[in-house]
């Protein structure tokens, strides 16, 4: 037998094993966060579009939430030529079964415009990109 060569203690061993399994666990809980959100974007096709035009003092908007997922925010992203714009609708919540009607001091003419949804809390907002709730282009006339 060799001597002189110890093992390690099972204490040591298993407080490295308790370290190692929170650690995956806390990689997995972040993991998992971020997928719950972007499957509730898709919750906003739920969302109807009642009206979306634009007239001389702005842009018209009347959307109607027949979902389940409550909008924190309603965004608009503008897109003129080579120019994108992100504009970010104030007291635009849009609960469960609610209508919102806004009238946005904007130009819009010949652009293209995406009605976005903007979930999550508000401290920490999620702008639901991949599913805009419309997309116009380009913005018609009321």
């Amino acid at each position: 037998m060799v001597s002189g060569r110890r093992g390690m203690s099972p204490l040591i061993a298993t407080v490295l094993l308790m370290a190692f399994a929170v650690a995956l666990g806390g990689m997995i809980m972040n993991l998992s966060i971020d997928v719950s959100t972007n499957g509730d974007c898709e919750l906003l096709s739920e969302i109807s579009v009642e009206q979306f035009c634009a007239d001389a003092d702005g842009v018209r908007v009347r959307v109607r939430n027949t979902g389940e997922v409550h909008v924190q925010q309603i965004q608009l992203k503008v897109l003129t030529g080579n120019i994108e714009h992100d504009l970010n609708v104030k007291n635009s919540a849009l609960p469960p079964n609610e209508l919102l009607a806004l009238s946005i001091p904007f130009t819009a003419s010949n652009a293209r415009v995406d009605l976005l949804g903007v979930i999550g809390s508000e401290d920490d907002p999620y702008v639901c990109t991949e599913f805009p709730i419309e997309r116009v282009d380009p913005i018609q006339p009321c």
